[in-house]
């Protein structure tokens, strides 16, 4: 009988063991094999950031490889704290989005170590300028231009559309003649404020430590109490209204959901801007390129951006 209870707790706990497996959630990475039906062009050139022209940002497009277009763009920006990343992180992402008809555009831009805020914001408006510029080019409607980006870089895609217009955050880099307003936006887990309680403690705690923290890098060594204005000035919530185009928003479950632009959607529905938010469950941060949250992901990108930049131009906004 011991010998029973034994197999049988065993075979309980094999079985247990299974269901579980089963049930977890696939955290492996997405790997950026999707080739078929893409075409990828590295390193073009797209800004310089100093008036000598001595440095140059790079960027990697993605495009489709059938189809005469125009098609929409997608100027994509990678996360990493401002202070790394590259690229090439978002490759999985942007390959999915042109074999779905949409031409991606991921820029470098200056990281916080080599030039703190507002540095950044322009080199990425420079990728928006660049893409409408090089229509003709790449098949791109220059009337269908969106961004997206995901935790830092979903600062980056949100500020964009909270800036359309707003020509202080231009910068000096190329293509200054054309426009850098985009007609939607997708945001993953960017602070659309950094003056939110739990990032003022965050960085408060870290300053009282001497520790280092990626937000204070980005904003060239100030704090939150200081008065610079730095914080107010660097977050999308600030400049947002009635200019601003429709937004997604797109949070993992556990990931603080929604609390990162909860006044910002507020802001886009006093000023009837079209916006929707999605919560990935059970996702973490960053969810986007692992194979239990991509295809919901991809899936709720296209939905927004076919929705919003139909082409006609017809679309709800």
């Amino acid at each position: 009988m011991k010998l029973v209870a034994t197999l049988s707790v065993i075979l309980t706990a094999v079985g247990l063991s299974s269901l579980l497996e089963a049930q977890a959630p696939d955290r492996t990475r997405v790997k950026p094999d999707m080739h078929e039906g893409v075409v990828r062009e590295g390193h073009i050139q797209f800004t310089h950031v100093d008036r000598n022209k001595r440095r140059r940002l790079t960027l990697d497009l993605y495009r489709p490889e059938e189809g005469q277009g125009p098609f929409p763009a997608v100027v994509i920006y990678f996360g990493g704290g401002w202070q790394n990343g590259r690229p090439g992180i978002f490759a999985p992402v942007a390959q999915a989005l042109a074999q779905r008809g949409y031409v991606c555009i991921v820029p470098e831009y200056r990281l916080s170590g080599e030039k703190a805020f507002p540095a950044a914001v322009y080199d990425c408006k420079a990728a928006i300028r660049w893409a409408r510029g090089n229509a003709k080019r790449f098949r791109i409607d220059p009337k269908r231009i969106a961004t997206m980006g995901g935790s830092a870089g979903g600062h980056l895609a949100g500020f964009m559309a909270a800036t359309n217009g707003i020509a202080r955050f231009e910068g000096e880099g190329d293509n200054r003649a054309v426009s850098s307003k985009v007609q939607a936006s997708v945001v993953m887990c960017g602070p659309m404020s950094l003056l939110l309680p739990h990032i003022v403690e965050r960085v408060e705690k870290a300053a009282a430590k001497l520790e280092g923290d990626a937000i204070i890098t980005f904003m060239g060594g100030a704090l939150p109490g200081q008065k610079t204005g730095i914080y107010e000035e660097a977050s999308p919530l600030t400049h947002v209204g009635e200019h601003s185009p429709p937004m997604l928003f797109i949070d993992g479950e556990l990931d603080r959901p929604g609390v990162r632009h909860k006044e910002f959607r507020a802001r886009l529905t006093a000023h009837k801007i079209p916006h929707n938010f999605l919560i990935l469950p059970g996702a973490p941060h960053p969810f986007w390129n692992m194979k239990e949250w991509f295809a919901p992901t991809i899936e709720a990108v296209d939905g927004f951006l076919s929705k919003h930049m139909p082409p006609d131009g017809e679309g709800s906004r």
